[in-house]
């Protein structure tokens, strides 16, 4: 299982600010009367997407830029030759394509394939805010292209990508905004875990909005999969394993339904393949709905009869005989809110050609000329580790995948812990002004503070302590044991002081789920970099500044 949003993860970021983080369906918390607060960060007025265009490319948001009218990535000639335009989209078993497909049957080798995708997304997002309150819909439109080298590795399907355009022009509520990847995450690797395909730099750390841009569904890492691995005739359907058919669709889980394929055509020894189906699953604990319509295209060759077989035995089999060529599909998904992001009912067409290497470099596709993102956190780099930087600079953060962003502003960052479709916990990041940095907060005033805010709530401490990292930032832990709503909850408060400021953390998960979230408190904490930027967050002088009095998700 796994906690994806794919490229639609670009209009969920956006449509957060645009119609509210999405309620939580499971933690709760209450202030000291028992009312559950308002999360932090959320203005009577949406807070603008992007940036300035005048602005060095904030890594946080993936180089989004404001379009001020009409921006229209490349539209024309699709790169199969496919017509994309129908509701069945079909890839002629004989129609060439500009990639060489005699190259990509020859398969990638030590030059590896060049591999387009061309992705558009209309539809809306949702948020079902619950009580009597009106479902709130936006309109959503999406057109993203691809270009890029990819050469397959050895290990277990892994890849090395070089990427000369990466692009996603948004339209949510009638807001623009334009995503190219920078210049510094164009250069990366991509994992294959399970039927995951997971994009990383190798010495530095993609942003969230980076990872959501550069997965897609029908990834080039998993669509040989679809070939069949025996003999089969025209017309002879056979199943995608339903572990596939998630990777493809970059959801979780299949629950029932699947995808089907099944030869219509066979033509100068390329055939053309239907794939279809309906699939019911689940994305981050919500179900989603899920219809493919489609075609790929690959060599085939005809299986050499036995000299025994009967005459109900002469229809022509045929085998693959070499990878994917093009792909083009129309995906129609309907996904519920979850702890983390809207729900979704959206149209998705989606092109994928692939085509040996070297080919003469089409002028028109070169390369974009993108800046490079400001202060992105380099270190050893790993699948499944992303990179946060505060929009003012005052910290940037390397955490784990299953952390998801609902909220950021001047009011701070707000996370979920997703692991596995569960809701487990809630973090917090308030910068702290007031005092000097270089004074270290004393253990006893932080739990003081801590019990002060969470008055009526706390029944005991469980730990207080302090600690000295490896960078010299000196961090003061302390636990605590409550209820708030009549529910049982473990916070874990932390104030950490360094050469670049002060901030307060703080974590909450249910206590039945405590084991379960284990280490993610100080794994997050230890992922923290306190920068030289603006100050501004809680409360003068104190060390616990959290959101109106109490922290956690709302039920």
């Amino acid at each position: 299982m796994r906690a994806r949003r794919r490229i639609l993860g670009l209009a969920v970021v956006v449509g957060l600010s645009l119609i509210g983080p999405p309620p939580s369906h499971r933690l709760a918390f209450a202030d000291g009367e028992g009312v559950a607060p308002e999360l932090p960060g959320q203005p009577d007025e949406p807070e603008p997407a992007g940036q300035d265009e005048s602005a060095a490319p904030s890594a946080a948001d993936a180089a989004v830029e404001p379009v001020s009218g009409p921006e229209e990535v490349e539209t024309s000639d699709s790169p199969t030759g496919a017509e994309v335009g129908s509701d069945a989209p079909a890839v002629a078993a004989g129609s060439p394509n500009p990639l060489d497909p005699d190259a990509t049957a020859r398969g990638a080798g030590a030059s590896g394939r060049r591999v387009r995708v061309r992705l558009d997304v209309t539809g809306e997002l949702f948020v079902a805010p619950g009580g009597d309150e009106a479902t709130v819909r936006a309109p959503v439109a999406m057109s993203a292209r691809f270009d890029f080298d990819e050469h397959p590795g050895t290990a277990g399907g892994d890849a090395r990508r070089e990427y000369r355009d990466a692009t996603a022009a948004l339209e949510l509520a009638g807001r623009k905004t334009r995503t190219t990847l920078s210049s510094d995450a164009r250069r990366l690797r991509v994992a294959r875990r399970g039927t995951t395909a997971a994009a990383y730099l190798e010495t530095g750390f993609l942003s969230c909005d980076e990872a959501d841009l550069l997965e897609t569904p029908f990834d080039s890492l998993l669509i040989d999969e679809l070939l069949p691995t025996v003999a089969v005739r025209l017309e002879e359907r056979w199943d995608v394993p339903a572990d596939l058919t998630a990777g493809l669709l970059a959801i979780d889980t299949v629950e029932s339904g699947g995808l089907t394929a099944r030869i219509v055509e066979v033509a100068a020894g390329r055939a053309r393949v239907v794939i279809e189906g309906i699939v019911d699953g689940a994305v981050d604990g919500v179900p989603t709905h899920v219809t493919v319509e489609g075609t790929y295209a690959a060599p085939f060759e005809t299986e050499p009869r036995g000299e025994n077989e009967g005459a109900a035995t002469q229809a022509a089999a045929y085998m693959s005989r070499g990878p994917v060529s093009q792909v083009a599909v129309v995906v129609r998904e309907r996904r519920q809110p979850s702890h983390v992001a809207p729900g979704f009912d959206v149209e998705a067409r989606l092109v994928v050609a692939r085509g040996g290497l070297p080919v003469a470099v089409d002028e028109s596709r070169a390369p974009q000329e993108t800046a490079a993102t400001a202060g992105r956190r380099r270190g050893p780099g790993a699948p499944g580790r992303l990179w946060h930087r505060d929009p003012a600079g005052r910290f940037d953060l390397v955490h784990d995948a299953r952390w998801k962003r609902v909220e950021d502003g001047p009011h701070g960052l707000v996370l979920r812990f997703v692991d596995h479709g569960a809701l487990v916990g809630q973090c917090s990041i308030m910068c702290l002004p007031g005092k000097s940095a270089a004074e270290p907060p004393a253990v006893d005033d932080v739990r003081r503070d801590f019990e002060r805010t969470l008055a009526g709530q706390i029944s005991r401490i469980e730990s207080a302590d302090e600690s000295v990292r490896e960078d010299g930032a000196r961090v003061v832990r302390v636990e605590a044991a409550g209820t708030a709503g009549g529910l049982s909850f473990r916070w874990m408060h932390y104030v950490i002081a360094g050469a670049g400021g002060r901030a307060g953390v703080t974590f909450m998960c249910e206590a039945p789920l405590r084991q379960r979230f284990g280490d993610a408190d100080r794994n997050l904490v230890e992922g923290l970099r306190l920068l030289a930027g603006e100050a501004g967050g809680g409360p003068e002088g104190g060390t616990a500044a959290l959101p109106d009095g109490g922290v956690g998700p709302r039920r």
